[in-house]
């Protein structure tokens, strides 16, 4: 800790005022203070990342948080060492300026929290996060990637959010993404896809969060959405879905936005009836006949 320190160079007199790492700004122990476990440098004004492999040193670190920095890269050194540390199980990289394409995460075996998210990474994520098996949280949103959603995102068992909402990825929305069956928030907004919503995505028994707004989806809304009994917000606005609105879609719903798309026909009897509805909106779409009365 203390060759991190002289790299670093912090102005910061928490780092220097005392020999005991446990005390430092941003630095936690075990209990006893035996061993660092998590490193928090967050909007510590770095630039430069050669400190980077000094950090996967700290073979006992469980948590690592670099975000709201000016970092531009992540060396193939700090992914080959921090890779080898079994027991990481965060890494956040969000708000730097890091750019290129996504690097191949090879180790990280107890990963469980990934975030680059506000970035400006680019290119396809494909088999980038395959070896991720301990991974339950990806954010990615906020970059430049294009190309296919990505499907090969380690264990389908274990991954349980995933954020990729404003980038440029396109085609349709993968079938495959159904195989994720504890996923709990999926937010793939502002992105250019197209196609229509997955019918799997209605057998996503946890599923809490689902956001799509602000593509180019069309069909018809699914009517086993409203199947998914933990499903609290769903989001499909500013996109091109027509047809009619699912009866039952608010069931278990506490929000619903489908505003601009160009649904049709009459709105069922049912919508403004679910237990826990607080906000629905349905605005600008081609939508007849009057609204429905609340508790029907």
């Amino acid at each position: 800790m203390m060759s991190l320190s002289r790299l670093l160079n912090l102005s910061d007199s928490l780092w220097y005022s005392t020999k005991d790492p446990c005390s430092w700004k941003g630095v936690r122990c075990s209990s006893g203070n035996s061993s660092v476990t998590g490193l928090s440098l967050s909007a510590f004004d770095l630039s430069n990342s050669n400190f980077l492999p000094v950090v996967c040193k700290i073979e006992t670190l469980q948590d690592l948080d670099l975000s709201n920095n000016g970092l531009r890269s992540i060396s193939d050194e700090f992914i080959n060492d921090c890779g080898r540390i079994d027991g990481l199980k965060s890494l956040n990289f969000s708000k730097n300026l890091l750019g290129g394409s996504l690097p191949t995460f090879n180790g990280f075996a107890g990963l469980k929290s990934l975030d680059l998210s506000f970035n400006s990474l680019s290119g396809n994520v494909s088999l980038q996060l395959d070896g991720l098996h301990a991974l339950t949280s990806l954010n990615l949103s906020y970059n430049h990637f294009t190309g296919p959603i990505p499907v090969n995102l380690g264990n389908p068992l274990l991954l349980e959010e995933l954020q990729l909402s404003m980038n440029g990825f396109e085609g349709t929305v993968p079938q495959e993404i159904a195989n994720y069956q504890n996923l709990s928030l999926i937010d793939l907004g502002s992105n250019y896809l197209e196609g229509s919503i997955p019918t799997g995505i209605g057998n996503l028994a946890s599923l809490r969060i689902l956001l799509l707004s602000s593509n180019n989806l069309s069909g018809e809304i699914p009517a086993n959405i409203s199947n998914i009994p933990t499903l609290y917000r769903f989001a499909a606005n500013s996109n091109g879905f027509d047809g009619t609105i699912p009866s039952g879609i608010t069931r278990y719903l506490s929000f619903l936005d489908l505003s601009y798309n160009s649904l049709r026909g009459r709105m069922p009897t049912d919508l403004l009836s679910g237990p826990n509805l607080q906000l629905v909106d349905l605005s600008s779409n081609l939508l007849e006949g009057p609204i429905p009365a609340k508790g029907i």
